[in-house]
């Protein structure tokens, strides 16, 4: 099977009190389409540095991303800002451990804002369907200060899915939730991803987690 991303040689290095801090250094891995990639390692070790570096928010110092969408090939750090833009709001899906929910829309609006900044028709019936798939029937019209923590979450996969990324990026997506609800979360995210044949990156400090995906990548502490 082909590979959906390809990570070569990549490193990245920050300046910190005037010393420069290498964060990434010479980090290769690939991941397949459908597949799901758990990335662990202590705090500095460069685990939201990578999502950064995969999402096109940071370029690398050294080395190459590459992912393979849409029967093209796209390197992030060679878009400028717009096409990275683009990029991120067409292939690529968010779950953040903080929801990020705007708190001026209600759970169904929250979805819809992602299939409408992508341009797709029906987008309220397509928020619509997300959130009944995730159990969120009676819950659409509410605003998230109303919903729980496992009910902000299950919006938020709903809003990274609306428009049918290849690929999810997740960052510590049950480290606000207790572990019943987190559980319950990341096994209906998993549900879905592997249903409908998406591929996820999933960032975690929780080991459970971290042993249940195709791939496993240890970051090393920051020097």
């Amino acid at each position: 099977m082909a590979a959906l991303l390809e990570v070569t040689g990549v490193s990245r290095s920050f300046l910190q009190g005037g010393r420069r801090i290498s964060v990434l250094s010479d980090l290769s891995f690939s991941l397949e389409a459908g597949r799901r990639l758990t990335v662990t390692g202590r705090s500095g070790s460069g685990k939201s540095t990578l999502l950064n570096l995969l999402a096109g928010l940071d370029r690398p110092d050294a080395g190459s991303i590459r992912w393979q969408l849409s029967g093209r090939a796209w390197d992030p750090a060679t878009l400028d800002e717009r096409e990275r833009t683009a990029f991120r709001r067409r292939h690529l899906g968010f779950v953040f451990q903080f929801f990020n929910l705007v708190p001026t829309l209600t759970a169904r609006e929250n979805v819809a804002l992602m299939a409408e900044l992508n341009g797709l028709d029906d987008a309220m019936e397509r928020a619509r369907q997300r959130l009944l798939r995730l159990g969120l029937d009676d819950r659409m019209d509410a605003f998230p200060e109303t919903l729980s923590g496992g009910e902000q979450q299950r919006v938020a996969i709903a809003r990274a899915l609306v428009h049918e990324p290849a690929v999810v990026l997740a960052d510590e997506p049950t480290g606000n939730l207790d572990r019943e609800t987190g559980d319950a979360v990341f096994a209906e995210l998993i549900s879905v991803l592997a249903e409908e044949q998406r591929a996820l990156v999933l960032v975690t400090h929780d080991p459970e987690l971290a042993l249940g995906g195709d791939g496993h990548l240890a970051l090393g502490t920051r020097a």
